[in-house]
């Protein structure tokens, strides 16, 4: 028994000092997982069981518990991730609560009065990708040059310059010509973000626009700072005039799907060298273990500061029955999304709707394969859902005829 894990039965048998229960150890496959219900009862009515459980080296425990809201001394739910140690009680209480580890093991305790008003969990174990290689990527040259195969029209290009910014992840001014900005009219305030499909639309993620009117939001195009009036002569505030939402767009909280839509602005966008728009794809590209490319103005870390000028990742795409083990709400029958990961790297908030761009080698061209969607903690250890584009590729092809 490691020494962690020792610590973690210590703590647990606090939960009911008058009745001391074993510790059930429990080991699981990837890809499989268990219910959790208290199983043994004192005489005086009171269930309490704790399990410690462990998987596979590389893989994650995902645990989803429904809470009876009672009070503290009726039902008790604690969770030790590796990270902290969580206890769930109270008719204040959420009555859903879910998490995953940070390594392969985890533990959950459940005491009540009785099984059947006990709160029950389901833990399952991911595939292995902790341990995948990561690689990071120096890609100075992407996009720039053509390369052995010409695309449809002029798309996913990148402007670099000779330098780089070393162990940085600020983009280089226009470096993605196709980015742009969500902001709220009324205040300027960014919110998400998007990229450019075509002279008069952008593509992003539903998510963002679903409750607002195209006539409250506008789309910054060709910028870099946007707290720099000056910083970019290429910037643009373009009004929208019609926000065009998936009709299937879905936003139930168990339950994303068809997380995209297309604005269509007022006047066209200037293109140029600086501003144009990224590629779409024209197949679907089996994409696992390849690496993507997220960029946006998004939140620097989970409850920091939003960050002013464009920053960019390299994310590893990974199974996405990892992304359903983690989350419970991802079709793997008919995928619509696509899941990435990288170490301690991530989208965060801010980047919803961002592009999810892949470097075509045949075309030395980028072209958006997702959008962000949806994730847990900005550069935690878990994965995120981005929104397939090539399984959507009709509804944008209706929205911008």
């Amino acid at each position: 028994m490691t020494l962690a894990m020792s610590s973690i039965i210590g703590a647990l048998f606090m939960l009911t000092p008058a009745f001391v229960v074993e510790g059930k150890f429990l080991s699981l496959k990837a890809g499989e997982d268990a219910k959790l219900t208290p199983e043994t009862i004192s005489p005086t009515g009171v269930s309490a069981t704790r399990w410690i459980v462990k998987t596979c080296g590389g893989c994650k425990l995902a645990i989803s518990c429904v809470i009876q809201n009672t009070t503290c001394a009726m039902n008790q739910l604690i969770i030790q991730t590796g990270k902290r140690t969580e206890t769930y009680c109270g008719p204040k209480q959420e009555r859903y609560v879910t998490t995953t580890s940070v390594r392969n093991e985890a533990s959950v305790a459940i005491k009540t009065f009785g099984n059947r008003q006990g709160s029950y969990c389901k833990v399952a174990a991911t595939k292995p990708y902790l341990n995948l290689a990561y690689v990071k990527e120096d890609s100075s040259e992407h996009g720039q040059g053509a390369g052995n195969k010409s695309t449809t029209c002029a798309c996913g290009w990148t402007n670099k310059e000779n330098g780089r910014i070393v162990g940085g992840k600020e983009a280089f001014e226009n470096e993605y010509p196709f980015a742009v900005l969500l902001v709220m009219k009324h205040t300027g305030t960014p919110f998400c973000g998007g990229s450019i499909v075509s002279e008069y639309h952008v593509l992003t993620a539903a998510h963002c626009t679903a409750s607002i009117k195209g006539s409250k939001i506008a789309v910054l195009v060709g910028e870099h700072d946007y707290t720099s009036m000056d910083h970019t002569r290429n910037s643009r505030l373009i009004d929208v005039d019609k926000i065009i939402d998936h009709p299937l767009y879905d936003d139930a909280a168990l339950n994303v799907v068809n997380d995209i839509s297309i604005l269509r602005l007022n006047q066209e966008i200037p293109q140029s060298e600086k501003v144009g728009p990224v590629c779409l794809p024209t197949t679907r590209k089996v994409l696992v273990n390849k690496y993507v490319k997220v960029m946006g103005w998004g939140k620097v870390s989970t409850n920091g500061r939003t960050s002013t000028v464009l920053k960019k990742v390299d994310l590893k795409v990974i199974d996405l029955e990892i992304c359903q083990t983690v989350y419970g709400n991802v079709n793997t029958i008919y995928p619509s999304q696509i899941c990435t990961w990288a170490p301690k790297r991530n989208s965060c908030q801010g980047d919803s709707g961002g592009p999810v761009v892949w470097l075509d080698p045949e075309t030395n061209r980028y072209t958006q394969v997702g959008l962000v969607s949806y994730g847990k903690e900005c550069a935690s250890t878990d994965p995120a859902v981005n929104t397939d584009i090539s399984y959507h590729m009709e509804f944008i092809k209706g929205a911008i005829r």
